[in-house]
């Protein structure tokens, strides 16, 4: 049997771990061949990329910095000469920094825009110069880029309303060209980064339909879908995977 991404190549940011990494195995199981990029982590990429290739799979990890963002055009290009196409593009890299107004530090809001918006944008802006039809660009998103649920949170709740609002206008400027964007939005995802256990975790667990964290594979599966043949006519859509945390 087929598997329903065989033949395509997809490109994930921040994939050495987290809900990267759980992307990159999901997409890999579902056929797809799979670059995905790192920043720090090159003992957990590499390990990544062995797993795949003992399962049968293609994939290979590329050093790349997000909060670099005008030279990730770079990683499409080698995408480009590896694998002689790119399908799929999860932007997944991102990064959590807080604090009140007045009170925050301008590198803190640079570093945060440039990961999670201006790396957005110039990644996207390469890649789709050479998708074809049936290209598919899934942003991931939060649940803190729908509505704001506390203090101290602004500069990354302004970071992902941006990113659902890149999902949307750019919908609407690559939908001639069949070219599908949509968004996935995590509420809190167990991870190295936040997990179940930590300071906040009673909290977070309080504010979903669920009382329970997700788990990055939950997060994967909602990526698989977009990118799939059964999510041909959807775009512009936002998909919460937040336990009913926006609900």
């Amino acid at each position: 049997m087929s598997k329903p991404l065989a033949q395509k190549v997809a490109l994930v940011t921040g994939g050495s771990r987290g809900i990267g990494a759980a992307i990159v195995r999901r997409l890999a199981a579902e056929g797809a061949q799979v670059a995905f990029t790192y920043g720090r982590s090159r003992k957990q990429a590499d390990a990544l990329v062995r797993e795949i290739r003992r399962h049968g799979g293609r994939a290979r990890a590329y050093a790349a910095d997000a909060a670099q963002p005008k030279l990730l055009p770079r990683v499409v290009k080698r995408v480009l000469k590896d694998f002689g196409g790119l399908d799929i593009l999860v932007n997944n890299a991102g990064v959590f920094l807080g604090g009140k107004i007045g009170e925050i530090k301008a590198a803190d809001y640079e570093q945060v825009m440039r990961i999670n918006v201006d790396a957005v944008f110039h990644l996207t802006n390469a890649a789709v110069r050479v998708m074809g039809p049936g290209g598919r660009i899934i942003n991931i998103g939060s649940v803190l880029g729908e509505r704001a649920t506390g203090p101290d949170m602004s500069v990354y709740n302004a970071s992902k309303f941006a990113v659902a609002g890149f999902t949307r206008s750019w919908a609407k400027d690559l939908g001639g060209r069949g070219i599908l964007v949509n968004a996935v939005q995590p509420g809190p995802i167990h991870t190295e980064m936040n997990p179940e256990t930590g300071a906040h975790a009673d909290f977070m667990r309080s504010m979903t339909a669920l009382g329970r964290y997700g788990r990055t594979e939950e997060v994967a599966g909602a990526v698989a879908f977009l990118a799939g043949p059964d999510a041909t006519y959807i775009t512009g859509a936002t998909l919460n995977v937040d336990g009913g945390w926006n609900a």
